[in-house]
């Protein structure tokens, strides 16, 4: 007589056949998944009989192969009802990238040279090669199944830390994860707290200039795309006093300075008034020794922002949000390519300077 225990383990001792003729994975008893996804669509089959069954779902299966200490995980395996066997695709496995080793005694499935299952023959002298496992019985594999099944939390940290929206869809477009991962109410995630965390606004100057050119803000942009004319990169100028601004094109970042020049020149000449004051960030275009002695020769007092605080020439940071989003939005909607955006932004600048409040 055997024990509770040994008769439970007997009765749900499983026995996989390795079938080199089976499409997919598959099992007919739905004890057997540790995780579980119905299929938006029953998928019709054939079966050796040449009947036809319905593939209804599939999911994960963690087996302990007998005279083994270890967990086999196989995924995915395919739900079909009606099924009293249980079939390993010889052809899944390969696909997979397991390599093939065996002979009339035994065959060996490798993964990356270390063997991963070994099937043996049903009985002395057969043909259909099995592997026995036990499934769900044993103490271990219920363990098992607590330690597997991940939890939101879980899911949340491996995918690095995506919003709940994409963890709503990641199960419908992700091999291997249930349907829908089920979202706790009221999640707070200390990763996103402080990764996620954006610095406080800095707060919005209450004081303009009184006279125009009294203070100018720069900035310069780089674009992902070489535009039609071969620019790269635009520099802004905004005047504080009357919130007016002019781009000027670039092919290279070292045009900054001779673009300048003319900025400057152009005030001179058109409003007959010098610039007072330069505002700009501390990037190197406006940081080199050229640049800092043509605005020194000119009187202009220099005025820069802390390094990697943007904020602080928010005005020019601003502008040049707006007067791209203004030429990507009129591009988009007239269908032009990527590479016409110096036209898109000369005429949004051109729109600005008439609709700015």
């Amino acid at each position: 007589m055997i024990s509770n225990f040994a008769a439970e383990d007997h009765m749900n001792r499983v026995d996989w056949i390795l079938d080199s003729g089976a499409s997919l994975h598959f099992t007919g008893d739905m004890n057997d998944f540790i995780d579980y996804i119905p299929l938006e669509k029953n998928i019709t089959t054939n079966t050796a009989t040449s009947a036809n069954t319905q593939i209804i779902g599939k999911g994960t299966v963690m087996m302990a192969v007998e005279g083994s200490e270890h967990m086999v995980r196989i995924a995915p395996v395919f739900y079909v009802p009606d099924l009293s066997m249980w079939l390993l695709s010889l052809g899944v496995f390969l696909r997979g990238g397991l390599q093939l080793n065996g002979n009339t005694e035994r065959i060996s499935l490798l993964q990356n040279g270390q063997e991963f299952l070994t099937f043996l023959p049903r009985w002395n002298g057969a043909t259909i090669f099995i592997i026995r496992t036990y499934i769900g019985a044993k103490p271990s594999i219920r363990a098992a199944k607590q330690i597997f099944h991940p939890d939101f939390k879980t899911y949340h940290q491996r995918f690095a830390h995506p919003s709940n929206d994409v963890l709503h869809k990641i199960g419908k477009y992700t091999n291997g994860l249930p349907g829908q991962i089920q979202i706790p109410e009221g999640h707070i995630c200390s990763g996103c707290k402080q990764g996620k965390k954006t610095n406080k606004m800095f707060p919005s100057t209450k004081t303009r200039m009184s006279k125009p050119f009294e203070l100018v803000h720069s900035d310069l942009k780089s674009f992902p795309v070489e535009s039609y004319h071969k620019y790269k990169y635009v520099i802004v100028f905004l005047d504080d006093f009357s919130s007016n601004a002019w781009t000027i094109n670039l092919r290279t970042k070292d045009a900054a300075l001779p673009a300048t020049k003319q900025f400057i020149a152009m005030v001179k000449n058109q409003f007959n008034t010098n610039i007072v004051e330069w505002m700009s960030d501390a990037g190197g275009e406006y940081k080199s020794k050229a640049f800092l002695d043509m605005l020194g020769n000119e009187g202009i007092k220099v005025s820069q922002s802390i390094p990697y605080v943007h904020q602080q020439n928010g005005q020019a940071e601003r502008l040049i949000h707006t007067l791209t989003e203004k030429a990507k939005t009129m591009r988009f909607q007239a269908c032009l390519p990527p590479s016409w955006w110096e036209f898109s932004l000369d005429h949004a600048t051109h729109v600005y300077n008439r609709t700015h409040m």
